[in-house]
Formats: C-alpha cells, sequence, structure tokens
C-alpha cells in the first residue's frame, strides 16, 4: 500500500513537470546548442557544455511548468486540455508543489554555477521574466513573444560564456529564435484558441485568426533566412545558402499543410519542430 501511494505521486509530479512530453525541454535546448554549434571550436571540450544545456532545459522547462500551472490553477479547470492537470485537478497540493520547485531551482542554481560569473548573472536575470510569463496572456496579445524573449535565453548564455559578452552574430541567433518560437508557439496555441476566447485569454492565434499561416510562415522564413546568413558568414561557403535553400522549401511544403482549425494538425506541426531544431543545429554545426 505504502509502495502504491508513492507511485502515485511520482506519477502526478512527473505529469506535473510534462515528463511524458519531452518537446518543450528540445525545443528549450535547440537553440543553446545552436550557440554551441556556431562557434564550433573545441569540439570535444564542448561536450559537457551540451550535456550542462540539456540537464538545465530540463530543470528550468519543469520549473516553468510548475510556475505556469501555479498561476493558472483556475484557467486550466476551465481549459479541456488542460482540466486532468495534477493541480488543476486537485490531485496534489499546493505545498507539495511549491517544494518540488524549491527542490528544482537549487539544483538549477547548481548547474548555472558551473558558468562564469556573467554567465551566472545573466542566467539569474531572466528569473522574473519566467515568472512575468503566465500573466502576458492576461493583457497582451503576444504571450509567444514573451515566450521566445524566455526560450532562447541560453543563446545569449553561450555568448557570454565564451566570449565574455553578447556578441552580434550570436544577438541575431537570439533575435532568430525568437521568431521561430513565434511561429511554432502561435501553432500551439490554435489548440486552445475556443477555449481562449471564451476565458478572455490572449495569444497570437487569438489575434491572426484564420491569417494564422501567413504569420507563422513568415515567423519561419526570418528564422531560416537568420539561420542561412550565420551558416554562410561563418563557412563562407555558396553551397551552405543552397542548402538553406533546400530547407526552406522543404520545410515550408510540410508546414503548409498545417490545419488551423485542427486541434491534432496543430499538435502534429507543433512536435514537428524537434525536426526543424534538428536540421537548423545540423546545419550550423557543419556549415
Amino acid at each position: 500500500m505504502f509502495y502504491k501511494i508513492n507511485s502515485n505521486k511520482l506519477q502526478l509530479f512527473s505529469d506535473l513537470i510534462r515528463l511524458n512530453k519531452p518537446i518543450g525541454v528540445f525545443l528549450l535546448v535547440w537553440p543553446c546548442w545552436f550557440g554551441l554549434a556556431y562557434i564550433h571550436n573545441y569540439e570535444l571540450e564542448l561536450i559537457r557544455w551540451y550535456l550542462y544545456f540539456i540537464i538545465g532545459a530540463f530543470l528550468m522547462r519543469s520549473a516553468g511548468c510548475i510556475i505556469n500551472d501555479i498561476v493558472d490553477i483556475n484557467l486550466d479547470k476551465t481549459v479541456k486540455r488542460t482540466a486532468s492537470r495534477p493541480l488543476a485537478s486537485n490531485n496534489i497540493s499546493l505545498t507539495e508543489i511549491i517544494s518540488l520547485l524549491i527542490l528544482i531551482l537549487l539544483v538549477s542554481l547548481y548547474i548555472l554555477l558551473q558558468f562564469n560569473i556573467y554567465s551566472i548573472f545573466l542566467g539569474l536575470f531572466s528569473l522574473p521574466l519566467i515568472f512575468l510569463y503566465p500573466f502576458l496572456k492576461r493583457y497582451t496579445y503576444w504571450p509567444q513573444l514573451g515566450l521566445g524573449l524566455v526560450f532562447n535565453w541560453g543563446v545569449l548564455i553561450v555568448s557570454v560564456e565564451f566570449s565574455f559578452i553578447i556578441s552580434y552574430d550570436l544577438l541575431i541567433l537570439y533575435i532568430g529564435c525568437v521568431f521561430w518560437t513565434l511561429g511554432y508557439d502561435t501553432i500551439y496555441a490554435y489548440q486552445d484558441i475556443e477555449d481562449d476566447v471564451k476565458n478572455n485569454i490572449k495569444s497570437t492565434a487569438v489575434l491572426f485568426g484564420e491569417k494564422g499561416k501567413k504569420f507563422v510562415m513568415f515567423f519561419y522564413g526570418i528564422f531560416f533566412t537568420i539561420i542561412g546568413l550565420l551558416g554562410f558568414y561563418s563557412s563562407k561557403s555558396y553551397l551552405s545558402l543552397i542548402v538553406i535553400f533546400v530547407i526552406i522549401v522543404v520545410i515550408g511544403y510540410c508546414l503548409n499543410k498545417w490545419k488551423l482549425n485542427s486541434v491534432t494538425s496543430s499538435n502534429y506541426y507543433f512536435k514537428f519542430n524537434n525536426i526543424i531544431g534538428l536540421v537548423s543545429f545540423l546545419y550550423l554545426l557543419i556549415f
């Protein structure tokens, strides 16, 4: 009986941090890896940094999910997709959730302390943005932009860790990744558009309506243009331009099949961004 109770509690904690939905971790870690791939020197030395960033991405995504669930507890109860979340369904106490959040933040701090002092301060500077993000959808149609600023912070940390400044190249990469987040999180938002309208929750999906696909394709276009220019600038190879052109055509063809009014389609093409992240990473690693 004791084992069963603990197993149930572990499952609730697992659901709380979306352990069964790792796409959020991947989308958080890819920008960090983009930055590491772009500097692509001392590759063997960078291996530990790839590990630090993936561990950090898992921890911070978990913390973000907990913070989001605490802020949105009453809202989640009214949305079909989120009503069964542990806190919204009253299957776990707020005290237990806060205890888990503190533990995750402490472990995250330990990982952050492996970085230089400038990176540590830059990492800590992102915390207010993380806590602010869940409130944005109540006041602005651009919570996806807020997520983009937070989710791609790792690019800036890579720059400061290895250059001690935010370099022009990685600042441009950061901006490109923000547009990528605008694209995929808008796709994600279309899953909840009916509930959001009903509950007066704002998002780019609500703002764009039936024109959403045009805006999303525009955001992806900016992202891939920046990725391509950085690849060319780094490699000085015209082959990089041919490759990014092919990538844009193929990805554009795939994304054009996305159906705004289908929850299943939106979920599929949101997850498809893990492939986009992998392709972009390999491109920057090669060129």
